[in-house]
C-alpha cells in the first residue's frame, strides 16, 4: 500500500504529513474522522506486514503500550490490521497514537550536548516515575534512550516506543542468543544475553544522565559488537568536575555492572533523584535558565535499535558500589601459557579474527535491514508521533 497525504485507513483515519521513517515502518500525522482530533499513526512497513512474527511483535506493543495510564507515557488510542491475504499488496498494520508537541531528548542533544544540570535531574526523575507505573505491572521498557524520551513545551517528559519491551517472566519473541536494543545504552547482563529486568532501565537512564551532563556518551566504539564489550567489561569515565558529587555518586550508582547493586526501579531511582535535587536546593518545577551550547556542538553517530548477538563473557559482580567516584575494577584478563607453538597462535588468531567478523557482519546485516534514520527524522525505535515545537529546552 503506498502511503501517500489524503489516504484513509479503516475509513476513519485520515493521513496528513509523514513525521518519521525509521526501520519497522513510517510515522504519519492523521486526523480521527470519528473523534475529530490530530493522531499520530505508525504504519508497518509492507514486507514486514508479511513476516508473522513482526505481525505479532507490532501488536504486543500496543498491548503492553495501551495497558498503561500514565502522563509520563505516549498513549496509545487504536490498533488495526487489514489483511487480505499473506503479503497482500494492501495488507497494514497500524498503531494510533498520541501526537506529543515537543520534541525528542535525541533532538535537544544535538543541539545542546551538555544539558544544564537542574533540566537533567527533572527528565531523570519523570522519567524513573513513567516507568514506575511499567515495572509495577511487570513491564520492563528495554529500549531506553534519547530518541525515545520526548519533551513537551510545558517540560512534560514522555516515554514512548514499548515496541521491544517485555512482561517478567514470559518468553521472549527474540530468539535464544540474539539481544535487542540500542548498544549505547543496553545494560552489562542485555549485553551479555542475560534477561533484562527493571533495573536494566535504570542503566538505560543512567546513561542517558551521563550523556547530557558530560556532552558525550560513556561509551563508544566503532560498531556496536564494541560497544556491547565495553557495557559489559568497562569502566565509566568520570563526569565533568563541575557536576556536584551527589549527582556523580546518583549516576554512578544507576551504571554499576551488577543489577543486583542498582537502583532496583523506576520508583525508587526517580525517589533518589528526588533526594539529590532536593540537597542541592532544586525543587520539582526546577529548570534553570538554558545554556547556549551551540558553538559546541558534538557529533553523534545515531543510536540505533538492533538484534544483535549477545557478546560472550560476564561482568564482575563484586564490583563496588560508587562513592564518590565509582571504582568498579576489571577481572584479570587470563593470561596465555608460555609453552605454546606458534602453529597453535596462528590458529587461534585464525579462530577469533573469524568470529570478530562474524560478529560484525551479523551487526551490519541487522543494522542494514532495520534501515538508518533518514535525515530530519527519528530513528528505529524512535518512531514516535511528535510535533516538533521546541520550547522548554
Amino acid at each position: 500500500m503506498a502511503l501517500t497525504p489524503g489516504l484513509l485507513l479503516a475509513g476513519r483515519y485520515r493521513l496528513n504529513r509523514r513525521i518519521a521513517v525509521g526501520g519497522m515502518g513510517e510515522v504519519w500525522e492523521a486526523t480521527d474522522r470519528t473523534l475529530v482530533r490530530t493522531v499520530a499513526v505508525k504504519i508497518l512497513r509492507p514486507e514486514l506486514t508479511a513476516d508473522p512474527e513482526f505481525v505479532e511483535r507490532f501488536r504486543v506493543e500496543a498491548q503492553i503500550t495501551a495497558s498503561l495510564n500514565n502522563p509520563g507515557i505516549a498513549a496509545v488510542y487504536d490498533y488495526g490490521e487489514t489483511f487480505s491475504y499473506p503479503g497482500g499488496p494492501n495488507d497494514t498494520a497500524f498503531l494510533v497514537m498520541e501526537l506529543v508537541s515537543g520534541e525528542a531528548l535525541s533532538a535537544v542533544l544535538a543541539r545542546t550536548p551538555r544539558i544544564p544540570l537542574g533540566r537533567v535531574l527533572d527528565m531523570l526523575e519523570q522519567s524513573g516515575r513513567a516507568l514506575q507505573d511499567a515495572h509495577a505491572r511487570g513491564l520492563i521498557h528495554r529500549d531506553i534512550k534519547p530518541g525515545n524520551i520526548l519533551i513537551t513545551p510545558a517540560g512534560q517528559v514522555k516515554i514512548t516506543d514499548f515496541g521491544i519491551a517485555k512482561v517478567a517472566h514470559h518468553v521472549p519473541v527474540t530468539k535464544s542468543g540474539m539481544v535487542m536494543g540500542t548498544a549505547h545504552y543496553l545494560s552489562p547482563e542485555q549485553a551479555s544475553g542475560g534477561a533484562a529486568g527493571p533495573a536494566s532501565d535504570v542503566y538505560a537512564l543512567g546513561v542517558v544522565g551521563f550523556e547530557c551532563l558530560a556532552g558525550y556518551r560513556p561509551f563508544t566504539g566503532d560498531n556496536p559488537v564494541v560497544v556491547a564489550t565495553a557495557q559489559i567489561r568497562n569502566t565509566p569515565p568520570p563526569l565533568p568536575s563541575d557536576i556536584p558529587t551527589p549527582v556523580a555518586q546518583l549516576i554512578a550508582q544507576a551504571l554499576v555492572k551488577d543489577p543486583n547493586r542498582r537502583y532496583p526501579d523506576g520508583a525508587s531511582f526517580a525517589a533518589a533523584v528526588a533526594v539529590v535535587r532536593t540537597g542541592l536546593g532544586l525543587p520539582p518545577g526546577h529548570f534553570g535558565a538554558p545554556a547556549n551550547f551551540a558553538q559546541h556542538r558534538a557529533t553523534r553517530t545515531p543510536a540505533t535499535t538492533a538484534v544483535m548477538p549477545a557478546v560472550a563473557g560476564r561482568s564482575s559482580t563484586n564490583m563496588p558500589l560508587p562513592p564518590p567516584v565509582p571504582q568498579i575494577r576489571q577481572a584479570p584478563r587470563p593470561v596465555a601459557p608460555v609453552s605454546v607453538r606458534a602453529q597453535q597462535h596462528t590458529g587461534v588468531a585464525v579462530v577469533i579474527a573469524l568470529l570478530v567478523l562474524a560478529l560484525v557482519a551479523a551487526f551490519t546485516t541487522v543494522l542494514y535491514f532495520s534501515g538508518p534514520a533518514s535525515s530530519g527524522t527519528l530513528g528505529l525505535a524512535s518512531e514516535v508521533g511528535t510535533a516538533t515545537t521546541p520550547g522548554w529546552w
